[in-house]
């Protein structure tokens, strides 16, 4: 703890009062600067209290902390209150290192995950680990050899999945999303099992013209998915405004529900910067007559979104064209 500590150069307060001030100086070991410094150095460690909806001049808790996140090696907490159901995952997206709940006393909840989570690393090459890997295992070659092909590996993957992510929203993009469909159709008819596939529109008129207001937005909508999805469901950004689901072993009332949940929160959901959405969703299911193939499944969750448009359907939805 105290290594950890020590490594910490500056550490600041950025919209908290006095109290807030004084546990995290308590816990730091050093004086807490008050607001947002000019400059941070690698190692500093930077405290946004994200119950203050602006913090700075013009600027909210995320996208102060996307700012400040431009130097990876500088730490960005969160402040958030119990129960809050969305910064987390906001926080994420916005590159975070994580939040902190403050209950309602005003006092501060596991103020050790302040040390126990680093500042994301820089990526050392992979001359430097396979030397460090001959320091550690020298005259063990089997274990030697094992190590390192695990490690090209994990380094393959890492750069595969980022060639099929969305770089705004942080979820899969529209040509992986036609792959697992291809695959998610697959497995349900081998298997028999339903599968349904929701295809959401925003219905946003337009973007904010701001690039970061914009990350923002995209970074609330995403959050908001994925806390009405399970893992095993896959989430995507299918075009500029629409995202495409894939719920495996959902029937057509499971997928309803978690459409109609979707479709209030992000009508209701009180974002970050003032903007315009009316979203509506087209949703298919499976085994159903007339689909034999993904095709037809793609096909008829686009003629149902096309009706949801129309205002055919139920507040936005539409799951019943045929």
């Amino acid at each position: 703890m105290e290594d950890t500590k020590s490594s910490v150069r500056l550490v600041c307060l950025v919209g908290g009062d006095e109290k807030l001030r004084g546990q995290l100086s308590l816990a730091c070991g050093s004086e807490v600067r008050d607001g947002k410094p000019q400059s941070l150095r690698d190692g500093d460690l930077v405290v946004l209290d994200a119950r203050n909806s602006e913090i700075v001049s013009g600027g909210n808790p995320f996208t102060v902390c996307r700012e400040i996140k431009e130097n990876p090696r500088v730490g960005v907490f969160l402040l958030i209150s119990p129960g809050d159901r969305y910064s987390r995952e906001i926080a994420r997206f916005c590159m975070a290192n994580g939040c902190l709940v403050c209950d309602e006393q005003g006092d501060i909840q596991e103020l050790e995950s302040l040390f126990d989570s680093r500042s994301p690393r820089t990526k050392v090459s992979l001359d430097s680990l396979l030397a460090r890997l001959e320091r550690d295992l020298e005259g063990n070659s089997d274990r030697r050899e094992a190590a390192v092909e695990r490690m090209r590996e994990d380094d393959l993957q890492d750069g595969f999945l980022s060639l099929l992510t969305d770089a705004e929203t942080g979820l899969f993009d529209g040509p992986f999303a036609t792959f697992k469909l291809d695959e998610e159709y697959k497995r349900a008819t081998r298997f028999h099992q339903p599968l349904s596939l929701i295809l959401l529109d925003c219905g946003i008129a337009s973007w904010p013209e701001d690039a970061s207001d914009r990350s923002l937005v995209l970074a609330e909508v995403a959050s908001i998915f994925l806390s009405e999805c399970r893992d095993i469901d896959t989430l995507a950004r299918f075009t500029e405004s629409e995202f495409l689901f894939l719920l495996p072993g959902t029937g057509v009332d499971g997928a309803t529900a978690v459409a109609r949940r979707m479709l209030v929160q992000l009508r209701e959901h009180q974002y970050s910067v003032e903007f315009e959405l009316d979203p509506v969703v087209g949703l298919a299911t499976i085994p159903a007559s007339g689909i034999s193939d993904k095709r037809e499944f793609l096909e008829r969750a686009e003629a149902c979104l096309a009706a949801a448009r129309s205002g055919a359907g139920e507040d936005g939805l539409s799951a019943s064209c045929e």
